[in-house]
């Protein structure tokens, strides 16, 4: 079973999801590729086999809306540590994985939008300065 990742965003203890073109502009900067297939865009590097895809729903387009992002088998790859951390810059975003739920956000994140109850269950949250924070820990 592979490894997800996870990357929620609440505001004052509901989920208010993302914008899509924000979202897309930080993972395909000045890009023209990146179609929504079935729900995932694909997102590449620089090596053909270092891809992620990361579901964001089949209307985010249209709406302009993804309420969660689930990440398929994230990478170490520098470049995709470096645009999550920036997701996790745009406010008090969440990010865990699916085989060790430790909440991690960026250092300054206000955890007191998402609800104790959720935090309980996920575990003690972790901050992190650099995208290499976000490696698994597991």
């Amino acid at each position: 079973m592979s490894i997800e990742a996870f990357v929620w965003n609440y505001r004052n203890g509901e989920p208010v999801g993302f914008a899509y073109d924000v979202i897309r502009e930080i993972l395909l900067p000045g890009s023209a590729g990146g179609e929504i297939v079935d729900g995932f865009l694909t997102v590449r590097f620089a090596n053909p086999a270092d891809s992620v895809a990361i579901h964001v729903g089949r209307e985010a387009e249209q709406t302009n809306h993804i309420p969660v992002l689930v990440i398929s088998r994230p990478l170490t790859h520098p470049d995709y540590l470096a645009r999550i951390f920036r997701l996790l810059q745009l406010g008090d975003v969440l990010h865990f994985y699916s085989d060790d739920t430790t909440p991690v956000f960026a250092r300054g994140a206000d955890t007191g939008h998402y609800p104790a109850e959720l935090l309980a269950e996920l575990g003690t949250p972790r901050f992190i300065d650099t995208p290499s924070g976000l490696l698994h820990q597991s």
